[in-house]
């Protein structure tokens, strides 16, 4: 278990820390991570890493202490958020919670439901990420022209929509971690020797950039959190071993 306190000031968070608990890598964590350092509030990250080799990988470090933490909620798994006496876990309901806590999940009913869609759009194309990501060495071109329904939707929603960000003007929690997805991506083709994932999808491209622009971005950009490996030791692509 590895604890890194990030440190910020935000006068409606104060006396209110915020702890995010997930593996030793960005995966489902890193838009919780970004959304603490986009409101520029207090949280604590617990890294569990996995040890060992394949065939014989340790993940005692996260199973070792979960049933302590199932006491307080019988559905804990990875990842999960503290927060003023309330343990929740499932990915989508950390997101809403700190969205809640942080005033990120749209001002209005329309901005509300929009947020909502795109975070279970974003879990569609996550699923068949680690399905890749975690599965048998495959073919780099094939599995890229299949994510490319997920990208043109998306496209297709910016274009409709005509905001910078999924639900408005301005960012909701499901913006970070489509970011997450939409950069790995961009990571997993360059790897693969293959010409930039959002060529053709500029209003994705513009959304990332703008995004990256922020100021919380740019700290989490500049921090530990964002040099941690995408994936865990046992997915055939980043893994960082």
């Amino acid at each position: 278990l590895t604890r890194s306190r990030r440190s910020f000031s935000n006068d409606k968070m104060s006396g209110d820390s915020i702890v995010i608990g997930y593996w030793a890598i960005r995966g489902l964590a890193a838009p919780l991570r970004m959304i603490c350092h986009h409101a520029g509030v207090e949280f604590e990250s617990k890294t569990y890493p996995v040890t060992g080799e394949p065939g014989k990988w340790d993940t005692s470090a996260w199973f070792s202490v979960k049933p302590a933490l199932q006491e307080e909620n019988p559905l804990m798994n990875l990842p999960y958020v503290q927060m003023g006496g309330v343990t929740v876990t499932q990915s989508n309901a950390c997101l809403s919670f700190l969205g809640r806590k942080l005033g990120l999940n749209g001002k209005n009913d329309d901005e509300v439901t929009k947020m909502e869609q795109i975070q279970c759009q974003v879990m569609d194309f996550r699923n068949d990420a680690v399905g890749h990501f975690y599965g048998p060495p495959s073919d780099a071109d094939k599995y890229l022209a299949g994510i490319g329904r997920h990208l043109t939707k998306l496209e297709n929603w910016f274009n409709k929509h005509g905001t910078d960000y999924c639900a408005s003007n301005e960012p909701t929690v499901a913006d970070f971690h489509l970011w997450e997805m939409l950069d790995q991506h961009e990571m997993y083709a360059a790897d693969k020797g293959k010409d930039p994932l959002l060529a053709a999808y500029p209003k994705l491209a513009a959304f990332k950039e703008r995004l990256s622009k922020l100021p919380g971005m740019q700290k989490y950009l500049a921090s530990p959190d964002a040099k941690l490996p995408p994936n865990n030791k046992m997915a055939q692509w980043g893994a960082g071993v």
